[in-house]
């Protein structure tokens, strides 16, 4: 049995087999690229707090982490691009639809490129906001607006990628999206190194090499879809089509609330750390980019999740919904037990992998053992994300990302009693309240498996 969506193209248009049964070794087929997939999305920051960290260069480690959270942050405020695409895909794959497969990326291809210009546009009012919230010390301002100088012009990039690798997961071609971020992420490898450690070209040079790797997903990406896609006149008066982008906002804007709220939180979090001092500061950034890494792992299950439980939706099958939550449970206990041993067994090797300096690898230590708790209170909040997701319902995400929200500022005045431990305690709080919430809103949901209205899920 064939784990994804088999393309052949004829003279109707694309036409696809899409497996309609849920298995244990399916899931694990479509889920462990998706994994690998997702990991790549936040490893662009990561390479480059890596490869600045071999230097030595305590204020350019400092600006480099900061810089990595600021854009982590911004894409993920715009992440329902790529959730709203994938699911949106995976729907149109049941319908055998050509014209709705299209637009499920022609207009999210628009919307990202018009986002990521407005960006580009306010990136002076952004940035100085931006680096408020972080709290960035003055020390370290100079080479952090570098950073962010040069790697904002790739926001229309990030974002089209976003619609890119979204659509191509969710009709299952995982090993095309994996691909084309494996492409981009060796780019960025190449190019930190050359211009960092070869031509010393420090934050410049780091912030350079990302933006060519942000380019360099878009361009892949079209040229390995080229033969999938087609542009008719009708299309035309399609793409500007009102309602449909009504729609499109209307599912979108409890995940848009969602993130809003995330923005927040890392803004909140960020900041009030910073008030133990520049250490406390680096060593949470570090400890962050940990923290996203793990998030997209899970990130990843989700999506595995969003595909099949979006097929389940589209064929309107009860018992195929109800296969794919329970496997996306089991992977989702499996994974917390494996991310946290391996956290625990090379906690020294993964922190050194972003700093030399012994003094910020100490700090970090002291609050480390915050991640290790983490995948067991956060994770399974992202994997009822990729299932609401594919049922195509955001509010219980949005409710649950405002509940969480009140109990993060709760927790966090214990800060006056354990410090920085507070910052985590709220953080971790934060990330349970989102996973009890979503499980509960998913046990109360009253479910129904009619045949949706074409017209309705997908919008053309």
């Amino acid at each position: 049995m064939k784990s994804t969506v088999a393309w052949q193209l004829k003279k109707g248009g694309l036409v696809m087999s899409v497996p309609t049964t849920v298995t244990a070794k399916q899931y694990g087929l479509l889920a462990y690229p998706l994994i690998l997939s997702s990991i790549l999305t936040p490893l662009l920051g990561v390479t480059d707090t890596i490869t600045i960290g071999q230097t030595g260069d305590a204020v350019a480690i400092g600006a480099i982490a900061i810089g990595a959270v600021f854009f982590n942050t911004i894409y993920w405020l715009f992440g329902f691009l790529k959730v709203s695409t994938t699911g949106f895909s995976a729907q149109a794959s049941v319908h055998h639809d050509e014209t709705a497969l299209h637009f499920a990326l022609y207009r999210p291809v628009l919307l990202g490129f018009m986002i990521g210009l407005v960006l580009i546009l306010l990136r002076v009012p952004l940035t100085a906001g931006g680096l408020y919230l972080l709290a960035a010390p003055e020390t370290l301002l100079p080479d952090v607006t570098t950073y962010i100088d040069y790697r904002i012009y790739g926001a229309p990039f990030v974002l089209v990628g976003y619609a890119v690798i979204g659509w191509l997961i969710g009709q299952g071609q995982v090993k095309r999206a994996l691909l084309i971020q494996i492409f981009s992420n060796l780019i960025n490898i190449v190019l930190d190194v050359v211009f960092v450690l070869g031509l010393g070209y420090g934050v410049a040079g780091v912030a350079i090499a990302t933006l060519v790797a942000e380019i360099s997903i878009v361009a892949f990406g079209f040229l390995i879809m080229v033969r999938q896609l087609a542009w008719k006149p009708a299309y035309r008066d399609l793409l500007f089509r009102v309602q449909a982008y009504r729609q499109f906002f209307t599912v979108n804007a409890d995940l848009f609330v969602r993130t809003i709220f995330l923005l927040l939180v890392t803004g909140w979090f960020t900041r009030t750390g910073a008030q133990f001092g520049p250490d406390v500061l680096a060593a949470n950034a570090i400890l962050l980019q940990i923290q996203y890494v793990i998030a997209y792992w899970f990130g990843g299950l989700g999506s595995a999740s969003t595909i099949l439980v979006g097929r389940a939706r589209g064929r309107s099958d009860e018992a195929g919904y109800r296969k794919s939550l329970s496997l996306t449970r089991q992977f989702g206990i499996a994974s917390i037990v494996l991310i946290i041993g391996l956290l625990a067994v090379f906690q020294d090797a993964f922190l050194q992998l972003f700093s030399t300096d012994p003094l910020l690898l100490d700090v970090s230590a002291l609050y480390y053992g915050w991640i290790l708790v983490f995948p067991l209170t956060g994770g399974f909040a992202m994997l009822y994300e990729g299932v609401f997701s594919g049922l195509a319902r955001a509010k219980p995400v949005r409710n649950s990302m405002i509940q969480a929200f009140l109990v993060f500022g709760l927790l966090l005045l214990s800060i006056y009693w354990i410090g920085n431990h507070g910052v985590w305690l709220a953080f971790i709080g934060f990330g349970l309240t989102r996973s009890l919430s979503l499980h509960l809103a998913e046990r109360r949901m009253n479910l129904t498996f009619e045949r949706p209205d074409k017209k309705t899920d997908l919008p053309v």
